[in-house]
């Protein structure tokens, strides 16, 4: 008995069994339960997608004897005919083999016969995009006036190739890429139907490979039907695994050079295709890019859920800048190999470049670089640096002491010194310098607000300091240097210098060293001046109702004027 490929065993009989293209046959069933039946249709789409499925479907539909909704019956002897081809009304025509004028010219005479047993004559056109100049010259004037017993169905791959007087007389439907959903709902009714069984990630990875067409999919899992892993489905396809792929990608993470070699010199024993490679990688960067970028994944990336939850966890480790640079160098990679460049020497270099974006001269990899840095400032700010925690808590125990002096020097002092009488031992005198010592330690927080000149009002508009950095760079303290230099402005008018810190710094490490920037900015000559720290989002008043500190650069506050 004859096998049948799996595709050709389950390919669908009515409009209702063509799965994810709902859009073309609900009209279609609806022109057909009407009567209101068009005299040429294009069916576009990618392989696979059910176009001549839905063309054989609808040729036996508007011919069948008992049709129900639509759909034709496949019981009547009109449709069991077209079925088995006994029925010559119906005529399929591949036009890649009959691109010739005289194709069409044979099908020109032939249409001026009326149909020997059914309705309508029917031809069905594939790969139409391959008729020559002089066949769609001849196919024009015979579209455009058909006799009203011909329906001319044309399906193609690129309708961009198609003369644009031939898709103005046509009633064009556009087939969709299947999900990987879809086709692994297809698959799993498929292996129940053939009383085989495969696990959910062979499925996974079947469906994957299927690349949006039903037709491979069922075509690849005909020949993996028998295998048990997806590791000897990868295997037997000669695809790069799902594995080795996010091996490679926590390497570039990890910036493990030695494993990224030893990567590409197990791929390249195995004769694994380098192009095949870089283009997988680069479609897990761009997954990763939209998991990243994108609140809902799951409805830009087709993928399975698990596939979406292995796509999530590597986001924390890229950066939307890194991810870009990575689908540059992808890109450029693939190039040099369509080139004819050494595929392994490429790989190499590109992972290399990955893994070390320092080596690369891109702009791309200097802004993730950059970007980076900054992410690793920000943790640091957001968790506090230890050199801007020691500073205030020595300030808090200078001021504890000096509120209550007695018992702790008292105590101290007599187990020093037993002999002596505890009225000497105990002498106030001891206690005094050590707090003039503490309070010259920390003597300039209270006078310095008393010192400050009263604000000058003035109608000036408000100015930004040019030299803020090289002020910044007088300050003792790292953390208030870093705050000052990558997350403040400063601005001023008349006499009043305003420090505005955007909304993530640490405003109240600046406020404890305001003593050192004050001091910071009269080493820059900047005398008689009062200066207060605030916030970003309170800077409403200096730029008016409309301000918003999401971008500081862009502010016209901070113009250089």
């Amino acid at each position: 008995m004859q096998k049948f490929a799996l595709y050709r065993k389950y390919r669908p009989l009515n409009f209702s069994d063509v799965h994810g293209q709902d859009h073309i046959t609900t009209p279609l069933r609806r022109q057909i339960a009407s009567g209101a039946i068009g005299h040429a249709y294009l069916f576009t789409g990618t392989r696979g997608t059910g176009k001549t499925t839905c063309s054989k479907i609808f040729s036996r539909a508007i011919n069948c004897l008992n049709p129900k909704d639509g759909e034709p019956c496949n019981e009547c002897s009109v449709c069991k005919g077209i079925l088995d081809g006994s029925i010559f009304d119906v005529s399929e025509i591949d036009a890649a083999s009959n691109t010739g004028v005289e194709n069409i010219r044979d099908i020109r005479d032939d249409i001026a016969y009326a149909p020997i047993t059914a309705k309508y004559k029917v031809y069905i056109i594939d790969e139409v995009h391959m008729l020559s100049t002089g066949a769609f010259n001849a196919l024009l004037k015979t579209l455009e006036e058909p006799p009203e017993h011909v329906v001319f169905i044309l399906a193609t791959t690129e309708p961009h190739k198609v003369p644009a007087t031939i898709l103005s007389r046509c009633q064009r439907f556009d087939f969709f890429r299947l999900s990987i959903k879809k086709i692994m709902g297809v698959l799993e009714s498929v292996l129940e139907k053939e009383g085989k069984t495969l696990d959910k990630a062979s499925i996974s990875l079947v469906a994957d490979l299927a690349d949006g067409s039903m037709r491979d999919g069922l075509s690849i899992l005909d020949r993996v039907l028998e295998l048990e892993s997806p590791e000897q489905i990868e295997k037997s396809l000669g695809v790069i695994g799902k594995s080795k792929l996010y091996d490679a990608v926590k390497f570039v993470a990890e910036n493990n050079t030695d494993a990224l070699y030893a990567l590409v010199a197990e791929m390249y024993s195995s004769s694994a295709d380098m192009a095949v490679f870089s283009e997988e990688l680069a479609e897990v960067f761009r997954r990763i890019l939209a998991a990243k970028a994108t609140t809902s994944p799951e409805n830009v990336i087709d993928a399975s859920e698990e596939e979406i939850e292995k796509i999530k966890a590597l986001c924390p480790l890229f950066s939307e800048q890194f991810l870009i640079y990575a689908l540059k160098t992808l890109r450029n990679t693939r190039q040099a190999l369509s080139r004819g460049a050494d595929p392994r020497s490429e790989i190499e270099i590109c992972l290399i470049l990955l893994a070390r974006p320092n080596l690369s001269e891109d702009t791309a990899a200097l802004t993730a670089r950059i970007e980076s840095l900054e992410n690793k400032l920000a943790t640091i700010l957001a968790k506090g640096i230890p050199m801007q925690q020691t500073a205030p808590v020595q300030q808090k125990t200078v001021e504890i002491p000096s509120q209550q002096p007695t018992p702790a020097p008292v105590k101290v002092e007599q187990k020093a010194v037993p002999p002596e009488p505890a009225a000497v031992k105990a002498e106030p005198v001891k206690e005094e310098p050590k707090a003039d010592v503490k309070a010259e330690k920390a003597p300039e927080p209270p006078p310095k607000p008393k010192e400050e000149p009263p604000v000058v009002d003035t109608d000036e508009p408000w100015r930004e300091f040019q030299t803020l950095d090289e002020i910044a760079a007088r300050v003792k303290d790292m953390s208030t240097q870093m705050l000052l230099k990558f997350y403040s402005k400063a601005v001023y008018r008349g006499n009043e210098i305003v420090i505005i810190t955007a909304k993530q710094a640490d405003v109240d490490s600046l406020k404890k060293s305001i003593e050192q920037i004050r001091a910071a900015f009269e080493a820059d000559h900047k005398f008689g001046r009062k200066i207060t720290i605030e916030r970003g989002d309170d800077t409403v008043k200096y730029v008016g109702s409309t301000y918003a500190y999401d971008n500081i650069e862009t502010n016209p506050m901070f113009e250089m004027l």
